[in-house]
């Protein structure tokens, strides 16, 4: 599936009309017979799951609408009419609109990620009904961990699901240097598994796949002093690779950038990579692959 770089503007937005629908927490279900899977399009309808990352906090968590407020603004203004879907996983997670745990930092990614097929599996594929899944920092890795236990077929995971697209913005895929981010005294379960070579990551696919097909487009950027250039260290259809010009950017402005234009590097593997002065933002950047999934 060959994608150009192509930024969604004002035409599309005229096309827009906006819509947001919070749920509520899901209970696991047994798995009922599977719905066909629906066809790949071109879509401003389909639901999108914000993941957020790692919270260094004691008590862990966030307040989703602070966290992903920039980006929900930004997609309602550009009239993204399927639900967006800000999701806890921490107890003190709080203003988000579906919770698939209530855990600690000893919890692990893997099952967020199992907890987090099953909330989609109930939720659309059994509908026959596919979603697009942004992840900032950790949260890349819980859709990634989500895809890889459904395609490895494991026991007490969902049978199938639908994900058309994946954008992940600063997701550590092939590990992080610690830093500041988890004292090396303190390293919570979560930390371990973020650590290069980790079982967690050797047990992540390198391109996992949803019963529909999933297209992945990974983000990274100079200045992300906390994942680098491990934000693109896996097998994917896209990359864009924010340049050292972005002065300043630090590794929680990915998923806070929604508008302007930035020197960057594009790459459409196996195309040879472009680079351009005036790209899109990240959060820019994300919607329009969740959007296209041919000419992008």
């Amino acid at each position: 599936m060959s994608k150009r770089w192509l930024i969604v503007g004002a035409a599309l937005a005229g096309l827009f009309t906006a819509g947001l629908a919070p749920v509520q927490a899901a209970a696991e279900p047994t798995a009922p017979q599977a719905a066909a899977a629906p066809a790949r399009n071109n879509s401003i309808d389909e639901p999108v799951y914000f993941l957020k990352g790692y919270s260094k906090g004691d008590p862990p968590g966030v307040n989703c609408g602070n966290y992903w407020g920039p980006a929900l603004k930004f997609f309602k203004v550009e009239g993204w009419r399927g639900p967006r879907h800000t999701v806890a996983f921490y107890a003190n997670d709080r203003n988000c609109s579906i919770r698939i745990a209530r855990g600690s930092t000893a919890t692990s990614i893997r099952e967020l990620g199992r907890r987090l097929a099953w909330d989609i599996h109930r939720r659309y594929s059994t509908q026959g009904k596919s979603v697009d899944l942004i992840g900032h920092s950790m949260g890349g890795l819980i859709a990634r961990a989500a895809l890889t236990g459904v395609q490895k077929q494991l026991p007490g995971w969902p049978p199938y699901i639908y994900v058309e697209d994946v954008a992940t913005l600063g997701a550590p895929h092939d590990g992080m240097a610690l830093g500041y981010f988890c004292l090396a005294a303190q390293l919570s379960r979560q930390c371990k598994e973020m650590r290069p070579g980790s079982g967690f990551l050797d047990w992540t696919d390198e391109n996992p796949q949803s019963a529909q097909g999933t297209d992945w487009t990974l983000i990274g950027a100079d200045d992300d002093g906390v994942v680098g250039w491990s934000a693109l260290r896996m097998r994917a259809g896209h990359r864009v690779w924010y340049t050292g010009n972005n002065a300043g950017w630090s590794h929680g402005a990915l998923n806070d950038i929604t508008t302007g234009t930035y020197a960057m590097i594009y790459e459409n593997p196996p195309e040879v990579a472009q680079e351009k002065k005036e790209g899109a933002a990240p959060v820019r950047a994300a919607m329009n692959s969740l959007y296209w999934w041919k000419n992008w």
